[in-house]
């Protein structure tokens, strides 16, 4: 039986990757940099399925992108996990919104009432930027520009080993 690890998330759109990976270039820090092609914003980590589970879940997506329009996030600050002591993921927050949550409830929702079983965690909404290596944050690192970003879709992406995240599929958010 073929499995592959899944999550469905919000891919970054081009001219955002393009200017984190500018930001990432210019820092000098000891660490493992999210590669840019694949920064996104996680809505559910699925972890290992096996592929004939693949429709189910792409029909779960679809229906929730459906139901959901399009919206704005901005980019704020950076932050860590763990937030003190030896933090490991340097990540990129975003400012709250509503439709944000509304679509990451809605997701998590069809996900628990269809019996997939989903990491569970509450939703903390950032892009992974880097693991850090060793496990520590410079106290002059400044945040990239904040940028505004246009969500148009939701997406079930792939996680490879070495940090790759192929999209699979995607559907565009389209209530009207």
């Amino acid at each position: 039986m073929e499995v592959v690890r899944l999550f469905f998330g919000l891919p970054a759109p081009p001219e955002l990757r393009e200017a984190l990976g500018r930001w990432q270039a210019a820092q000098g820090l000891p660490a493992r940099w999210s590669h840019t092609e694949g920064l996104h914003l996680t809505l559910a980590f699925l972890g290992t399925r096996p592929t004939a589970a693949r429709p189910g879940l792409e029909a779960i997506g679809a229906a929730v992108a459906a139901g959901h329009r399009p919206f704005t996030l901005r980019t704020t600050t950076l932050g860590t996990f763990p937030e003190r002591r030896a933090p490991r993921v340097l990540w990129l927050g975003v400012t709250p919104a509503a439709a944000l949550e509304a679509l990451a409830t809605d997701l998590r929702d069809r996900l628990t009432g269809a019996e997939e079983a989903f990491d569970a965690k509450p939703f903390r909404a950032h892009l992974t930027l880097a693991r850090l290596q060793p496990p520590r944050l410079p106290l002059n690192l400044q945040p990239p520009d904040p940028a505004a970003w246009e969500v148009g879709q939701l997406a079930l992406f792939e996680s490879q080993p070495q940090g790759r995240y192929p999209v699979l599929r995607s559907w565009p958010l389209s209530r009207v």
